[in-house]
Order: C-alpha cells, then sequence, then structure tokens
C-alpha cells in the first residue's frame, strides 16, 4: 500500500495501543469502512459496499456444514485487503467448514485485515485438515508480513484433533514490520494453541508484534491458549481484557517468554494441570516495558497460577494486583516481584502442603507483597517459602489465616536475605489441634515489626522458629521483633531457637516494645534445641506501668510486659524473674524495670540482685523509686541511676 493518505490511516500509534481500552474502541479503519463490531462496527446489510461479504459472488461460501468454504474465504482475505474494506461473515445456514490440505495449509492474512462474524454465538468456522503430515504446522489464519489484523464476533472449533502435528487458530508470524492485531468477542475450542506466536525469522525480527485479545473464551486442544515466542532482537506484547482461558488437558494457558511485555486485566484462568500463566526464560536478552495482571481469577481447577521469570540477561518485574487465586500453588518467583491486594484461599485438601507463594531460583532479586490475604477454606497452610540464597522480601499488612500444620511463613537461607515483615497478622485457630508455627527463620536478617500473633502453637516448638534445615547459620544473622503483640498462645512457646554448633541463635534475637498477652502455654517462652549453656538474648518490654501491683517476696515474678512496677506489700526480695509458665527466669527478655514503693521494701544481693558498691541491702522508702537492669548474659539486675 503506496498511498501515503491511507497509510496514515492505518497507521495506529503505539500510544493508542498501549492505552487498552481506548486503543480497542479506536479499531482498525481501512479506507473509510465502518469500524468492528464491539469496536463500533455495525455492519447493516443495507450498506452495499462498505464490506466484502464471504457468501456473495464471486466468493459464494455455502456455510452449510457440508462445503469446504476454504478457497471461498481465501479469496474474500484477498479482495478485503485489495479493497481496504472489512471482510464480512454473515450467520451461516449451519456453519463454514474449512478444509486445509498440505497445499493450502492455512487462510492466509498477507496484508491489513479486519474481518467480523455475525456473532460468536452463531458463526461458526469449524476447520480440519485432510491428509495431515507427521511434524506439519497449519493455521486458521495465518498473520504475516507486519499487517494490522482484526477479528470480532466470531467461533472457530477444530474437528481436526491433531495428534502429531499442529493445528493453530490464529498463527502470527514475526517479520521486520510491526503486526497491531486484536482479537475481540470470538469463542475459539480445540487447537493446538489458540493463538501462536513463534519464534521465527532469526535476525530479521525487529518488528513488534502488539496483540491485544478482549472478551474471549479460549479453549485449546493440547498446548496454550496464547503462546508468544520472541527471536533474537524481537519483542512483543501481548493484552488481554474481560476474557476466559480455560479446560487444557496438558499444557499451560499461556506461555510467553520474559522480555516481552504483558498486560492482563480481568481474565479468568481455569482448567489446566499446570501453569495459567508461564513466563519461561530464554537465551534471548532484552526488557519489557510491564509485566502487569490486574483484577484477575485463577480457579480451583488450575495446578499453577504465575510463574515469574528473570535472569542474567532479562530483568523483569512483574506486578500482580487485585487478583483472586484458588488454586494450589498461586505464584512462584524468579525475579523481582510485586504482589498487591491479593487473595489467596482454596479448597485443598490436608495433604497438599505446598506453598501459595514461593522463591524458586535466579536469585538475587526483590519480592514485595502487601495489602494480602491468605485465608484456606480447608485444615492447610496458608504456607509462603521465600527461602532462597540472595532475595529481599519485603511484607506489610498481610494477613495469614492458618488451619493446618507447619510454617505460615518461611525466611531466610543465607547471609545476604534481608526480609521485613510489618503490620501483619498471623492468626491460628486456638482450637486447631495442628498447632501451627507462624514464622520460621533460617538465616539472614529479619525485621518483624507491627505485627500481631494470635492462637496455637506447636506443644513442642514455638511462634517463631529459628533454625536452620541445613548447613551453618551465617554470622551476620539476626532477628529483631519490635512492637510486636503475642495473644493468647497456647500449646508452645514464643521462640524456639537452635542452639547447636555452628547454628546457636544465641545473642541474635532482639528487639523493644514487645506486649505478650493472655499467655495461655504451659511451655516456656524460650524453647531451646540442643543447648550449647543457657540461652542468651534480648527483647524490651512494653513501656508502661504493670496493670497490677506486685508482692514484695524472696522470689519476685515480673511479666516481660511491662518496665514500670509498683509494690504494695512491705518485704525482702532476693531474686528477679522475668515471668514464663514454668517459673523460670526467661532470658529472651532484658531491659530496665522501675520498682516504686507504695509501701517501704527492701532488694537483697543474696540471689540475682546485684547492688551498688557491692551493698548487700538496699532499702526503698515508700514513695520512691529503684531502677535495675537485666544481664541477660549473667543473669543478673543491677540498679542504675
Amino acid at each position: 500500500m503506496d498511498d501515503p493518505q491511507v497509510n496514515d490511516i492505518l497507521n495506529f500509534s503505539r500510544r493508542q495501543f498501549l492505552h487498552g481500552a481506548g486503543a480497542l474502541t479506536a479499531g482498525l479503519v481501512l479506507g473509510g469502512a465502518p469500524k468492528l463490531g464491539r469496536l463500533g462496527l455495525a455492519l447493516p446489510r443495507a450498506q452495499a459496499g462498505a464490506a466484502v461479504d464471504v457468501t456473495a459472488a464471486p466468493f459464494g461460501a455455502k456455510g452449510d456444514g457440508v462445503s469446504n468454504d476454504r478457497a471461498a474465504f481465501q479469496a474474500a482475505i484477498a479482495a478485503a485487503i485489495q479493497q481496504r474494506k472489512p471482510l464480512w461473515v454473515p450467520q451461516p445456514a449451519s456453519f463454514y467448514r474449512l478444509e486445509l490440505d498440505n497445499a493450502n495449509p492455512q487462510l492466509d492474512v498477507p496484508g491489513d485485515l479486519a474481518i467480523v462474524g455475525a456473532g460468536r454465538a452463531t458463526t461458526l468456522l469449524r476447520f480440519t485438515v485432510a491428509g495431515p503430515q507427521a511434524g506439519a504446522t497449519y493455521s486458521g489464519f495465518y498473520v504475516h508480513n507486519g499487517v494490522r489484523f482484526q477479528a470480532a464476533d466470531l467461533r472457530l472449533e477444530e474437528d481436526a484433533a491433531p495428534d502429531g502435528y499442529a493445528l493453530h487458530g490464529f498463527n502470527f508470524q514475526s517479520g521486520p514490520a510491526d503486526h497491531q492485531c486484536l482479537i475481540e468477542a470470538v469463542d475459539a475450542d480445540g487447537f493446538t494453541h489458540v493463538a501462536m506466536a513463534g519464534s521465527s525469522g532469526s535476525g530479521d525480527s525487529r518488528g513488534e508484534l502488539f496483540l491485544a485479545i478482549r472478551d474471549c473464551d479460549f479453549s485449546p486442544r493440547t498446548e496454550c491458549c496464547v503462546a508468544f515466542w520472541t527471536a533474537e532482537t524481537g519483542h512483543k506484547r501481548l493484552h488481554v481484557y474481560d476474557s476466559y482461558f480455560h479446560d487444557n488437558v496438558s499444557n499451560h494457558l499461556v506461555y510467553c517468554h520474559p522480555h516481552n511485555s504483558v498486560h492482563i486485566e480481568n481474565t479468568r484462568f481455569d482448567g489446566t494441570p499446570n501453569w495459567s500463566f508461564h513466563l519461561q526464560g530464554s537465551a534471548i536478552s532484552g526488557e519489557p516495558e510491564y509485566q502487569r495482571f490486574i483484577g484477575c481469577w485463577f480457579g480451583p481447577n488450575v495446578g499453577r497460577g504465575i510463574i515469574t521469570h528473570g535472569g542474567p540477561t532479562t530483568h523483569p518485574r512483574p506486578e500482580i494486583v487485585n487478583c483472586l487465586f484458588e488454586c494450589s500453588n498461586a505464584i512462584q518467583i524468579r525475579s523481582d516481584v510485586l504482589i498487591d491486594g491479593c487473595y489467596f484461599t482454596n479448597n485443598r485438601d490436608a495433604q497438599s502442603n505446598s506453598a501459595f507463594v514461593a522463591s524458586i531460583e535466579n536469585e538475587p532479586w526483590e519480592v514485595t507483597m502487601r495489602n494480602c490475604i491468605f485465608a484456606p477454606k480447608r485444615d492447610v497452610l496458608p504456607y509462603v517459602d521465600l527461602r532462597l540464597a540472595d532475595i529481599t522480601a519485603t511484607i506489610a499488612n498481610c494477613q495469614f489465616y492458618h488451619q493446618g500444620s507447619g510454617s505460615i511463613l518461611a525466611l531466610g537461607k543465607s547471609a545476604s536475605n534481608v526480609s521485613t515483615v510489618s503490620n501483619c497478622l498471623f492468626y491460628v485457630r486456638p482450637d486447631n489441634g495442628s498447632q501451627a508455627i507462624s514464622i520460621e527463620v533460617e538465616d539472614g536478617q529479619t525485621t518483624i515489626a507491627n505485627c500481631r500473633f494470635h492462637g496455637r502453637a506447636p506443644s513442642d516448638r514455638a511462634v517463631i522458629h529459628c533454625q536452620r534445615s541445613s548447613g551453618t547459620l551465617s554470622d551476620g544473622a539476626a532477628l529483631r521483633i519490635d512492637d510486636c503483640t503475642f495473644q493468647s498462645v497456647t500449646g508452645g512457646g514464643l521462640f524456639y531457637v537452635d542452639d547447636g554448633p555452628g547454628n546457636s541463635w544465641r545473642g541474635r534475637i532482639s528487639g523493644g516494645n514487645n506486649r505478650i498477652n493472655d499467655w495461655q502455654s504451659a511451655s516456656p517462652m524460650v524453647v531451646v534445641n540442643a543447648p550449647q549453656a543457657p540461652f542468651y538474648a534480648r527483647l524490651l518490654p512494653v513501656a508502661g506501668p504493670a496493670p497490677l501491683g506486685l508482692v514484695a517476696a524472696a522470689t519476685t515474678v515480673v511479666s516481660s510486659n511491662y518496665d514500670a512496677y509498683e509494690i504494695s506489700t512491705p518485704g525482702e526480695i532476693s531474686a528477679l524473674h522475668w515471668w514464663s509458665a514454668d517459673g523460670i527466669a526467661d532470658p529472651l527478655f532484658s531491659g530496665t524495670i522501675r520498682l516504686t514503693a507504695v509501701t517501704p521494701f527492701a532488694l537483697l544481693a543474696s540471689g540475682n540482685i546485684r547492688l551498688a558498691g557491692g551493698a548487700a541491702r538496699r532499702d526503698v522508702a515508700a514513695g520512691t523509686t529503684v531502677r535495675l537492669a537485666y544481664d541477660s548474659e549473667q543473669g543478673v539486675w543491677s540498679e542504675v541511676a
């Protein structure tokens, strides 16, 4: 097409396509022809000459379900391209039977074409292959040469049941020029791939394919609803809106190389034993401009939801926003990723304890997960596993509702791990016999802040589990707990720690302003595995007065929640202990406390109290205050100014 005016009309800008719905409502204008289908096309039959009618002379497609209409369609396609008009496919008496063979393996679309039917409920194109050749590829529509292509208001089926050969619904071939293509309001059932964009044209594939799919229902037979390979120097864009991809018995629903740009919005995925959306690595370098999943649903009949991919030559950051995951394996991470406002749930059985979100490979990378809810429907884990050798994890404003056995959140693998968990809720049903662990930390630097833990812990373990599954703990490993509340904990302890050779968490746990409310467990707050010596760590209590006054006695037990107490009864105190269920000093808590005398009392240096200047006795007059600091390494309290 050498007419500059026509070329200007056809030249859709990338900006239009990138605006998604704006591009889709703009449509492809061909030589003054009306716009397509839900893009705005109304093709009244009275508009003679507005479109090429595949049933009119000289084409004469029958649509009777018996006659082979392939030649009529091919001739009508050629005429529509040459005349710069849409191709109109009226409602057939039965369906359009399109028989391909080795001499005619596809409907060839070498130029700009818009094809529209009378409606996907009424306009059926059924493809078959006569005498297929093993290893051969056949296509419903073969789109190439960098054309602009649109299809709307059709239904495509195949009855060939390909075995040993491929039959694609739409086959887009890359080349030096750009493709801009739209499939809208199209149902497709069967085919090897419904929409295929292969890796052809090595070295000359600098042209970009933009494929937008809107309001479509795709169900492939064996491979994928959409497959997006890309050759070296190539790049493709896939936009999907308001569609349903489902019921593939053996493969993924969407396969895409990771350097391609992706925008998937308000689309449902269900019915595959494999991935709903597989971003699979290749040797091709390049960066996508975006990879977005917004408001999508991944159903319970999906083996896996989304798998990301990055590596030495590609560094994407998929954004997964406001999506619902009802599949067991929701997201597997192999690149930077943002997960925001998503809901994870399913009805899997107790034996299916694989992670909803899991790190896989290709580190280093960063994951940000915020505003998410994990709420299984049965006695299974809301499990998130972010243990790799070199990742940075930020988890904020999430809710984890636990009904199974095992870890809710697993973090850390090496010294390079940096994890931050803030403003999250970890809830385990108090009556849960499975006895859950909330957070498991293996290594790295972990900060937990402003979180709330509520419910049952394992009777032989604890709410937070610090232990290596293998290897040696790094020198810089540390866990900091700040401004957290542990509410109504039953069963196990607060911390389970490993103190074995090369793996000791001694002195690596610290923090402040933490509150333990309504401790109901019979276990110590700190459960130590293979202790080598007394275990020391430091969590400072909440700054504030104790709710009840203390009685002066030889041994006085104070709560780890508070740093101020009133002594209401005269007496002598020789030993102070942080409270724990078994009445033994809890070395996990340290800090400074204030004892205010409502009535006079005395401190004696005969227990674990050390008084200034080596004094043996310190009398505290009524109305005065004494401050004591606890040294967890020595297990003693010392008076401070």
